[in-house]
């Protein structure tokens, strides 16, 4: 199976290497090759709402950046993972371009039989509102969705933090792994038809 991670973070530091420990702690429930995807690394343009992916289909998108090989890259895969560190109590700028270049998507899903979930690092405070948020548009862009979790980096950040994180991670994958070995389509409910 394959799995890829999306990172919304400039740096590769806690958000990065968080997503680079869940996806070590999923290999080892299974054969599982993974991929991790830093979005700071590909040209990713800025929404401008032209609607034009709306009404004429995303091929007639003005802008000529990496989202379709982006795109590509979640429909070759089996599980998907965003990752963001919390950035002003939200996914970070780079994330949160990424999902609007995504937008024709929450209107005509396509990631049906791929699981998804999301990972989120924060300082303090609301990263469980950003779980939240990924936690409804991972099945609206068609995922099945596994809840995602939240993480604290709060510098400098103690052991028992480290391995409270490490606890999370491991109990977050193996929820993550389960869901990928289960049955593909589920039937949906009335909000997802």
């Amino acid at each position: 199976m394959k799995v890829t991670a999306f990172v919304g973070s400039a740096r590769k530091k806690h958000t990065y290497k968080a997503t680079e420990t869940f996806l070590k702690k999923l290999q080892s429930f299974g054969n599982i090759e993974y991929e991790l995807i830093a979005l700071s690394d590909y040209k990713i343009e800025t929404c401008k709402g032209c609607i034009t992916c709306f009404n004429k289909g995303e091929e007639f998108c003005p802008f000529k950046d990496d989202r379709d090989f982006l795109i590509q890259k979640m429909e070759e895969s089996d599980g998907v993972i965003f990752a963001s560190p919390n950035y002003s109590f939200h996914v970070s700028g780079i994330m949160k371009v990424f999902l609007d270049r995504l937008g024709f998507i929450f209107h005509r899903p396509r990631f049906f039989g791929k699981t998804f979930t999301s990972i989120v690092v924060q300082g303090i405070y609301g990263g469980n509102k950003i779980v939240n948020y990924f936690n409804f548009i991972g099945p609206a862009l068609g995922f099945n969705r596994v809840k995602g979790s939240c993480l604290k980096s709060l510098e400098p950040m103690t052991e028992k933090t480290i391995k409270k994180n490490g606890q999370i991670l491991e109990k977050h994958a193996k929820r993550f792994y389960k869901q990928l070995l289960k049955e593909k389509y589920p039937t949906p409910n009335l909000f997802e038809v």
